[in-house]
């Protein structure tokens, strides 16, 4: 503790610190999408893709909380006429659709915007050690699923 932080003000100063990046990163996801013409949701859609593959409409709209009618096909079809993604039948069962991402599009048109900030990252990240990369990878698996967490218990709590 050389930086004079009692036990207490460290936690703290940690939650204010992840409270303002938290902040900072839906206001950067906000300009990211709107200079791509699309919405944060759509920017979401994206990144859902990406990461986890190929999704069923209903899939996707329950990833992303908004409903499986006319908000995901709408979601959908305006992805696809930008060339994001494209419906495909699903092989194992011809009767479903997936949502499929255009790894194409999506390097040449989202990839750029976000290289900077990588670039930035990866340069801060490389004065680190192993074991502080483990912790710090640990604590940021810890934190996104807690944040899953917090958003299910959020949505399956009625509102009053």
């Amino acid at each position: 503790m050389t930086s004079g932080n009692t036990p207490n003000e460290t936690p703290a100063s940690l939650q204010a610190g992840l409270r303002e990046q938290a902040t900072r990163t839906v206001i950067f996801h906000s300009a990211v999408a709107a200079r791509l013409g699309i919405t944060v949701v759509d920017l979401s859609c994206l990144n859902v893709l990406s990461l986890d593959g190929p999704q069923t409409p209903g899939r996707l709209a329950d990833r992303l909380g908004i409903t499986r009618g006319g908000a995901v096909t709408a979601m959908i079809d305006r992805l696809e006429r930008a060339g994001y993604v494209r419906r495909m039948r699903d092989p194992a069962d011809r009767r479903r659709v997936q949502v499929v991402l255009d790894p194409n599009q999506a390097e040449a048109r989202v990839a750029p915007l976000f290289a900077g900030l990588g670039a930035s990252l990866g340069g801060d990240l490389a004065s680190f050690g192993d074991a502080e990369i483990e912790v710090l990878s640990r604590f940021v698996a810890t934190l996104g699923e807690r944040v899953r967490q917090a958003t299910d218990d959020l949505r399956s709590t009625p509102t009053s």
